[in-house]
């Protein structure tokens, strides 16, 4: 399975752009609030949580079918940036059990897959190949102009082997969601924030998204593991929106390997204010390594609106390589995810399939790199409002498992 370290930028899943769909099992040791950020601008943190079973085939099978449910907590929330959301609770369902009907699965493979623009639910997979968590109904409120950061955790009732990831996020007000692993879920089922480890992200609404690892690939969650799902909710619209979030965890099939991660967060952002010659800017950069032999299959980068570009260059026996572009360019890397990297809110996705995985050799490194416009009268830093703060992470994903680090 292992290919020689020779650069080989092929065998790309040719898709619409579906923005940020990532999954990660390792984050750089940050400073971190609620959801793994920096806490900052008064945003709000909504706490609530539950767990169920049900599923949708990983690494080659399909994801439509019941399955059945399990069992559930409460928590409370609260919105900020325009108003606040009431408390939530209630319990997850399936196709099985009372989910909503004419939701469609869609077949897996590996690398990303989106599903018709326009659709309305998630099928919850068969019980044998996965589970599947949601947000209760009506949770969330989100009046017109508010932007609010609720976090609802969720319990995996046994240990698992995750092979792929789907989701889905209603329309109107979902910006974008973020799952992360937590530690051992507290009795009673508070939900427990942190320093948590980011698995899977997507910024893309109204589609069933889908990303599975390579074949053979896993990762392992231990049963009573908290997951926590921090999602952002911004409604420029004049009504009230009641937003939605469902997740797959698809299972892995004869897992031989263990994935890792190579993830970034850059705590040196600080965008000046503008002046009257022109807006500030600033561009930060950083490296990351791999051990020898890593099989890269996806990678990424994580910016908000601020950023004018964002970049990856591969390293490789003295020679630069980029290998994944977000932002305005005339040519995309060969190796980038046709349709991705148009802006932050769709960066650009490299994918790298079987046998043609990009594989480090000794020596190779990856330097990322981000650069800001701030038309504000204020300095832009690092925080997680996507209005007014900024970030700047690089996200890669390989096998077997091993000690990547960034700095």
């Amino acid at each position: 399975m292992l290919r020689t370290s020779k650069l080989k930028l092929n065998g790309l899943v040719a898709r619409p752009a579906l923005a940020l769909a990532l999954f990660l099992v390792a984050c750089s040791a940050a400073p971190t609030g609620p959801g793994g950020f920096p806490t900052d601008n008064g945003a709000a943190t909504d706490d609530a949580s539950t767990a169920s079973t049900s599923s949708g085939g990983g690494n080659g099978g399909t994801a439509s079918g019941s399955g059945s449910g399990g069992s559930t907590a409460t928590g409370s929330s609260s919105g900020s940036k325009g108003g606040s959301s009431g408390s939530s609770s209630g319990s997850t369902t399936t196709t099985a059990d009372g989910g909503s009907s004419g939701a469609t699965g869609i077949s897996t493979a590996p690398g990303i897959t989106a599903g018709p623009v326009g659709a309305t639910d998630l099928a919850a997979p068969p019980a044998a190949d996965g589970m599947q968590f949601e947000t209760p109904d009506m949770a969330y409120s989100v009046a017109p102009n508010q932007e609010i950061f609720p976090n609802f955790c969720v319990t995996v009732p046994s240990t698992i082997q995750v092979g792929g990831f789907q989701s889905w996020m209603s329309l109107g007000s979902s910006h974008h969601f973020i799952l992360y692993k937590g530690g051992a879920a507290p009795a009673g089922g508070a939900c427990t924030l942190g320093a948590n480890t980011w698995m899977y992200a997507s910024s893309t609404p109204g589609q069933v998204i889908t990303e599975n690892m390579p074949a053979n690939v896993g990762l392992q969650i231990a049963g009573n593991t908290q997951l926590i799902l921090n999602m952002h909710f911004i409604n420029t619209g004049s009504t009230t929106l009641y937003p939605k979030i469902k997740v797959n965890l698809l299972f892995a099939k004869n897992v031989m390997y263990q994935a890792g991660t190579m993830v970034s967060f850059n705590s040196l952002i600080n965008v000046p204010a503008a002046t009257a010659s022109g807006p500030g800017t600033q561009t930060v950069s950083g490296t990351c390594t791999a051990p020898a032999g890593s099989n890269f299959f996806t990678m990424s980068t994580h910016t908000h609106k601020h950023a004018t570009a964002a970049w990856i260059d591969y390293v490789h026996a003295g020679t630069t390589t980029e290998i994944v572009h977000t932002g305005t360019t005339a040519t995309y890397p060969a190796d980038q995810e046709q349709g991705s990297g148009v802006d932050w809110e769709h960066p650009g996705v490299g994918l790298w399939v079987e046998p043609n995985f990009l594989t480090v050799a000794s020596g190779d490194t990856f330097t990322y790199h981000c650069s800001y416009s701030n038309s504000a009268s204020t300095p832009v830093t690092v925080g997680e409002t996507a209005a007014s703060n900024e970030m700047c992470m690089a996200i890669g994903y390989y096998f077997p498992a091993g000690n990547a680090s960034c700095r």
